[in-house]
């Protein structure tokens, strides 16, 4: 999907089949099973049955920075071509480090659901937030628009953690306190993703614990296994993929008769998020303050352009019918300051000035609200004076987000 997404073709590396080796003869432990008190109403039984049918599947992987790139997902795809070399399996990458669900859930319209996915494996325990409830909305809305396609993927909830392990954080040991991003994997961030996986009856698979088994017995230490307490290196990857094929093992089994798809129960919290999407530049009212160019990266993959502006007091509006607004958040060392407002109410300022040392570009979401009553809704952007610490007011917007994909009026 216009560069962002990286294929894994047929060819295996043969290093990842070797640390794949390397990981398991190290660890020398059975092979993984499941928690026996769940059954899962939901298997991949469809899924090896078009493999063994000769269809080409696509595998997607879906999370933060443990997910993205060459990571545990991408390897398992790899091993599972090695055992069909003459199968088509294609791997989409579309994880997205240091960013929850409720990004991807606004995503998920213009950049997963068109790659066609037949198995997804979604990794949510890291960056899931806990304290942000509405990411476990977000993961509602994304398991729902993939089950409710007529071409219903198999799905399957990794569960990682970082290094204090699933009873606790990392911490420093200098100081004693949390590190700075631990909180990403808290304990409780299980309690709340795993029931709704469970409501859904999807396939898990707890990496979390089977890594800290190993850390407990002495056969891996976590310095071996990451290069800080929460992203593993490229054997910590091989040990995450490990379990994934097992499972994998395990379900290819039932390739012959596979299983009818279950009906979609009901939302596990909400469904709001269910027709989460975002509406083009061409959608929003601006006037000439505005520019409209062609992002550059790492921009580019997620928008088809965007309208950026210095100028305090130029405004943006959009009338859609709605349940929530938001927006990509474009962070520069030179951003400005925006208000928002809906429905005409009270303003609410917010910054897009980064205040990272090496002048990056971030982006992320910025949910202005949601929970809105059903019906037609009017968001304004009012561009701010210059703030006293920015290099500059650049005020950039690539799309809003809404729960509708069609605007009411412009």
């Amino acid at each position: 999907m216009k560069g962002r997404f990286r294929i894994v073709g047929t060819a295996i590396a043969l290093w990842v089949v070797a640390s794949l080796c390397w990981a398991a003869q190290e660890a020398k432990e059975p092979p993984y099973k499941p928690d026996a008190n769940y059954k899962p109403s939901r298997d991949l039984s469809q899924f090896f049955a078009k493999i063994k049918a000769g269809r080409p599947v696509t595998i997607m992987g879906i999370g933060g920075s443990v997910t993205e790139g060459h990571s545990w997902a991408a390897m398992s795809a790899e091993w599972l071509q090695k055992q069909y070399p003459n199968q088509q399996i294609r791997y989409v990458d579309a994880a997205l480090g240091g960013r929850g669900p409720d990004l991807a859930v606004f995503r998920f319209r213009r950049d997963m659901l068109p790659q066609h996915p037949d198995l997804v494996l979604i990794e949510y325990l890291v960056n899931s937030y806990s304290e942000k409830e509405q990411n476990y909305k977000a993961l509602d809305g994304m398991v729902l628009q993939l089950l409710r396609q007529d071409q219903k993927p198999a799905i399957v909830f990794v569960y990682v953690g970082d290094k204090g392990g699933p009873s606790g954080l990392a911490k420093d040991p200098a100081t004693g306190r949390p590190y700075p991003w631990s909180w990403f994997a808290a304990p409780d961030a299980l309690v709340k993703v795993q029931p709704l996986a469970r409501h859904y009856g999807f396939q898990e698979v707890d990496v979390r614990s089977y890594l800290q088994g190993l850390i407990d017995d002495g056969k891996i230490k976590w310095e071996e296994f990451a290069r800080d307490p929460i992203h593993p290196v490229k054997r910590g990857h091989a040990i995450y993929a490990e379990l994934v094929i097992e499972l994998f093992k395990q379900q290819a089994v039932l390739a012959d008769r596979p299983t009818p798809e279950p009906p979609v129960p009901a939302p596990y919290s909400s469904d709001e998020w269910a027709t989460a999407a975002q509406l083009p530049i061409a959608a929003l009212h601006f006037g000439n303050e505005w520019k409209v160019v062609t992002p550059l990266p790492p921009l580019a993959p997620f928008m088809d352009e965007l309208i950026e502006t210095d100028r305090p007091g130029a405004t943006v509006t959009v009338t859609a019918n709605t349940t929530t607004f938001g927006m990509y958040r474009i962070m520069t060392d030179d951003g400005g300051r925006l208000a928002w407002s809906i429905d005409g109410g009270k303003e609410t300022e917010f910054n897009l000035r980064t205040r990272d040392p090496k002048g990056r570009v971030w982006f992320d979401e910025r949910i202005f609200q949601s929970n809105l009553a059903p019906g037609e809704h009017t968001l304004r952007l009012r561009v701010l004076p210059k703030e006293e610490k920015s290099l500059g007011n650049m005020v950039r917007i690539g799309s809003i987000f809404v729960t509708n994909p069609k605007p009411v009026r412009q």
